[in-house]
């Protein structure tokens, strides 16, 4: 059964609100393409009109939003379409937050939903 995970500016579990960054998109957007390939995550397409980027794993399809709201200041989002038998919610919280920790071994995080 397939189950919709999203992060967002106005989400109640602080693992799901909106993540800022000290950093630009461009950087961002490299350290997350580097993560995917580390954790053997398949990059469907980067769209640098909309600031997507899509990927999947077996069972999980993930969109990103990268948006620079400054040169120093840029966010990133989830939408995570996960189809597992059980375990949707903890897979999918396990890419996030293992997204989270990577990208704040290599930026600053400026904090969570600044802009609702």
């Amino acid at each position: 059964m397939a189950k919709i995970f999203e992060t967002s500016e106005h989400a109640t579990e602080v693992i799901l609100q909106t993540h800022y960054y000290k950093t630009s998109y461009e950087k961002l957007k490299n350290c997350y393409l580097e993560a995917l390939e580390r954790l053997h995550i398949k990059v469907v397409s980067i769209d640098d009109n909309y600031l997507e980027i899509f990927a999947e794993q077996p069972h999980m399809a993930i969109q990103a939003k990268i948006i620079e709201q400054t040169p120093v200041e840029t966010s990133i989002d989830f939408y995570i379409n996960a189809e597992y038998i059980w375990g949707n919610k903890k897979k999918a919280y396990g890419f996030i937050q293992t997204m989270y920790e990577i990208l704040e071994k290599n930026f600053e995080l400026k904090g969570l939903s600044l802009h609702k």
